[in-house]
């Protein structure tokens, strides 16, 4: 058994009291006794403190025994309970290994073109076999522009121009999705759509509908949001070749995708805006009034991360503030710069609002608020501004400056997203701004481009080159293109499962094993052995294990029920083993039957849940309870240290009064033996005496 790897939590008993035999008392007492006639015999030169420690010492030790006794005794069972609460431990840790229906599926996994489809198989793979082709690999589209002599070359003689990145799922998200996932209807609510929205900004609409992902580019002549919601219900029409799915406006502002079916499923609606990115010189947005900043853009969606900064003058005080980039929309914006006023303050005096297309900025106790202004970033219309400005706007499009080593060698070189819908356009707001844009080029073979790839025979397009929604539990990581299928197997493979079956076998014994020797009053076992010699609960609790692990499984399969039909069985003496032929035969013919019987086909259940959980689940949520800091040896535990803490505190009492007897018998006997003293001088000074008469007479 693994006894030599138990960690004893056992406390010692902290005092320095030593324990004698009753052989070694009697001897001390005898010879302390000696002593005191021996010294009072010899009338001086008495060795008091040593008799008086020998008296102390003579009615403190058979006290002390008998409390360090019982504290020796309690310490033993602390030790024998945190050996068998360690076994147990172990003995959960093999369940947890073989709990989860996953943990039975191992899988040997043989691929023929590793160079072109790398292949991860998860827990819930299903053995099998497949077929997969790879046509081509999703990309991002490259766009670059026209050379430059340096990186700051003017593009548009340093004046401001703004920027627009166009594509099918490129931009800003509009307004905000709602619906329920057994909805046959989705919203889209937008408050700041208006009236007169810039729906001609529009470039992607996506909504799934069944598990169907659509992604449609509205018609940019849409002119207003009834033509919006036209367009796009008759490009849904057109793809399904049905009438089943409209889309209307409601409350003006609101844009609704509905199913005649009522048992479909509408979700996960969106509609984005191109990104425009502004290289003004830290233009003022808005128009300042007062304490009010009024903007026309701010009645749609404000491009918030180009905000550089947000000022304000409260009763003399210019604050000067940065906008969070990550605001969402014009009210967090406002939440976000009265924060940040307050904290300044360290007042809840000022307050900053939005409604429809006014910031205001008010005091409480009011005082006058001047000098509002919001700025936009300024990058300069150069190549590196121009490349700052698309990756400081956060709209998922990356750009680099690159050097060519030609004539004209600064490029900007702008990528977008993978897939063949995040293909992108570029224009701009001027003459020379537009030069930049129409000196765009992709190069061939560069454009936005899906995955394509034949599983099974069934063709897939996917965005990116790892794909997991294909194959039940397995990831394709696509590298290359095939010029022949790659054959792809996945086979159950047991070696690691049935380890964990035998490991079971070894941790219940040596779980077992503990139980036998802390309860056996002959055991030799150092440290563990006898130390729990009628303690009923560990064989109640060996009892509870031994009932969860042969009783039969709260979830049978349909030929295998219990663990005695895979080959697990107990001798006489309680010892567990494992048939390997039997095993090898339940694991080939009744593989499902198995993992049921052990994990009630569930994965990662809490030991909180009320469901049947089969064998190990079960055994799992037992053990865990009977290990928690509510449980019977750990109640146990700390009742033997709540004792050990009583028993040292009447020892320490028993050391305060024999420190106080010690002390009187010192002084005692110090009196007794100057008494002694007194007595012996004056015996012999007339001794003495008596010598010098004697001496007269006899003439000597």
């Amino acid at each position: 058994m693994a006894t030599s790897a138990v960690s004893s939590t056992t406390s010692t008993s902290g005092t320095t009291a030593t324990t004698s035999t009753a052989a070694q008392l009697a001897a001390a007492n005898k010879a302390s006794a000696q002593k005191i006639i021996s010294s009072l015999s010899a009338g001086s030169g008495v060795d008091v403190a040593s008799l008086a420690q020998n008296l102390v010492s003579a009615e403190q030790a058979p006290q002390a025994n008998a409390i360090n006794a019982k504290i020796a005794k309690n310490d033993a069972k602390v030790s024998g309970m945190s050996a068998v609460m360690f076994m147990m431990s172990e003995l959960k840790n093999a369940m947890t290994a073989v709990k989860d229906k996953d943990s039975f599926n191992s899988l040997t996994v043989t691929n023929s073109n590793s160079s072109a489809v790398g292949i991860v198989a998860s827990g819930s793979a299903l053995s099998g076999q497949h077929t997969v082709s790879v046509s081509s690999l999703t990309q991002a589209q490259r766009s670059i522009s026209a050379g430059f002599a340096t990186s700051s070359t003017a593009i548009n003689g340093g004046n401001s121009f703004a920027l627009t990145l166009a594509g099918n799922n490129a931009g800003v998200s509009v307004g905000t999705a709602s619906t329920s996932i057994t909805s046959n209807t989705a919203t889209i609510f937008a408050p700041n759509f208006g009236t007169t929205p810039s729906v001609s900004d529009f470039k992607n609409f996506s909504v799934t509908v069944d598990g169907t992902v659509y992604n449609l580019a509205p018609s940019p002549t849409s002119a207003t949001l009834t033509d919006l919601a036209s367009d796009i219900q008759k490009q849904l029409r057109n793809i399904e070749g049905t009438t089943d799915l409209s889309v209307s406006v409601d409350s003006g502002t609101n844009l609704t995708i509905t199913s005649a079916t009522s048992t479909r499923i509408v979700s996960a609606p969106s509609l984005s805006k191109s990104t425009v990115i502004n290289l003004d010189s830290g233009a003022t947005v808005g128009t300042a009034t007062g304490a009010t900043i009024t903007g026309a853009a701010f009645g749609t969606v404000p491009s918030l991360s180009d905000f550089s900064s947000f000022t304000v003058n409260i009763g003399g005080t210019v604050r000067t503030l940065i906008p969070a980039s990550a605001t969402p929309n014009m009210s967090s914006l406002a939440q976000s710069l009265q924060f940040q006023l307050r904290a300044l303050d360290g007042t809840d005096d000022v307050s900053v609002s939005y409604s429809g297309s006014a910031l205001t900025v008010s005091s409480a106790s009011g005082k006058t608020i001047t000098g509002i202004g919001l700025t936009k970033q300024a990058y300069p219309d150069t190549p590196a501004g121009v490349v700052d400005a698309i990756n400081g706007s956060g709209r998922g499009y990356k750009a680099q400056l690159i050097n060519d080593g030609s004539s004209a060698p600064f490029k900007v070189m702008i990528t977008g997203a993978n897939g063949a819908t995040e293909g992108f356009s570029v224009s701009t707001s001027d003459t020379a701004g537009s030069a930049f844009g129409a000196g765009l080029t992709v190069p061939v073979g560069y454009g936005a481009a899906d995955a394509s790839v034949v599983v099974d025979g069934i063709s897939y397009t996917r965005k990116s080159n790892v794909i997991t929604d294909i194959i039940s539990g397995v990831t394709l990581s696509l590298k290359g293109t095939t010029t022949s299928a790659a054959s792809i197997s996945f086979d159950r493979d047991t070696t690691d499962l049935k380890t964990r079956l035998n490991t079971l076998v070894t941790a219940y014994n040596d779980f077992n094993d503990i139980v036998n020797q802390t309860t056996d009053p002959k055991s030799t076992l150092e440290t563990y052995g006898n130390t729990l010699v009628g303690d009923s609960t560990v064989k109640s609790i060996r009892q509870q294990i031994r009932n969860l692990l042969f009783s039969p499984s709260s979830t049978p399969g349909k030929g295998m029920g219990s663990l005695s039909q895979l080959g697990y069985s107990l001798n006489e003496k309680g010892v567990l083993s494992l048939d390997a032929t039997k095993l090898d035969a339940a694991l080939q013919n009744n593989f499902e039957d198995v993992t049921k019987l052990f994990t009630g086909g569930y994965n990662n259940l809490s030991t909180y849940s009320s469901l049947r959980a089969g064998i190990a689940g079960d055994a799992v949520k037992k053990l865990t309870d009977l290990l928690s800091t509510t449980g019977p040896l750990t109640t146990k535990t700390n009742n033997a240290n709540t004792e050990n803490d009583k028993y040292r505190a009447r020892l320490a009492a028993l050391q305060v009064r024999m420190d106080a007897l010690l002390a009187r018998y010192q002084k005692q006997f110090a009196s007794m033996d100057s008494l002694v003293g007194n007595v012996n001088a004056q015996k012999t000074s007339l001794k003495a005496t008596f010598d010098g008469m004697m001496a007269t007479y006899t003439n000597n």
